[in-house]
């Protein structure tokens, strides 16, 4: 799943280096309009980008 497909769904992010987020993705970003850092999400006060997501799932 995208970051772009989680938007506005209840998630679950794991990120490579083993942190675990959960609940609501909003507030999308792309990488075009986050220059110069890469595309990103919101889940709960935290703003997850691209490069360190591992996996999202849907909960």
């Amino acid at each position: 799943m995208t970051l772009k497909e989680a938007h506005g769904k209840q998630v679950k992010i794991i990120l490579k280096d083993g942190q675990i987020y959960s609940g609501l993705a909003y507030d999308y970003t792309s990488a075009l309009d986050n220059e110069p850092e890469p595309e990103s999400i919101t889940v709960g006060q935290t703003e997850l980008y691209a490069p360190e997501i591992k996996s999202i799932e849907l909960i």
